[in-house]
């Protein structure tokens, strides 16, 4: 079962993007977007998900804030192409089964506690609603890959030893962990606010899946962009 975020954040949501529905066509005051570059920092709050896998195994995640950097280029007061990249951290608990005397068969079942570590890499593509506004709702769409480390040993740790130009020859010890890339999508609904002829806000409700082998769950959350323009 996937847990979603609140009903008063949804329509606080659905409230600025009804007031940028209702904002004049005409704001004369308002910057152009057409032709111009935009940089911006995602803050992103994502909900948890709790996730069943075989043989009795489960997967429970805890909600979390990320953060990220994107840039994009608006074709035209409109259309917007670009490409970010997000970070995020989150606690997990995990139930598994274990074969503890190597018969191929369950003995029992093992908890484990951790912090997952996931980046993601995405295409993004949105259309803006109205042109020529202070306010415009838009849809929002992402495509792209997932890299997700458990953080879990996957192998008995590793020495290696270097010469370093500075430091001389040094040696440390690393550990191989459970991770993988995944594909991953996902859309975004919400209202985009330029407050400065350079420096806009955007709000929205998002939603992301991420395809892992076993499962592919949906990842909902609430985003805060801050950016500017060229």
């Amino acid at each position: 079962m996937i847990k979603t975020p609140g009903l008063r954040s949804v329509l606080g949501v659905g409230a600025l993007t009804v007031a940028g529905v209702l904002a004049s066509p005409a704001d004369a005051d308002a910057q152009s977007r057409e032709g111009r570059w935009q940089f911006y920092v995602p803050i992103t709050f994502t909900s948890g998900i709790g996730l069943e896998g075989d043989g009795g195994s489960s997967l429970e995640v805890n909600d979390d804030v990320g953060w990220g950097f994107g840039f994009g280029y608006n074709i035209n007061e409109r259309f917007m192409l670009g490409f970010e990249t997000t970070w995020l951290s989150a606690n997990y608990d995990a139930v598994v089964p274990v074969d503890e005397d190597g018969d191929q068969e369950d003995d029992g079942f093992a908890t484990i506690g951790g912090k997952l570590d996931a980046a993601s890499f995405l295409g993004v593509g949105q259309f803006n609603l109205l042109e020529g506004t202070r306010f415009t709702p838009f849809i929002q769409g992402r495509l792209g890959f997932t890299y997700t480390d458990s953080n879990l040993a996957a192998a008995p740790p590793q020495g290696v030893c270097w010469w370093d130009p500075w430091w001389g020859y040094i040696c440390d010890v690393w550990q191989p962990t459970y991770s993988d890339w995944s594909f991953a999508f996902g859309g975004a609904i919400g209202l985009r606010a330029q407050l400065a002829p350079r420096f806009f806000l955007e709000g929205s409700y998002t939603a992301s899946w991420v395809d892992y082998d076993q499962a592919t769950p949906r990842l909902d959350g609430f985003r805060l962009g801050i950016g500017w323009t060229n």
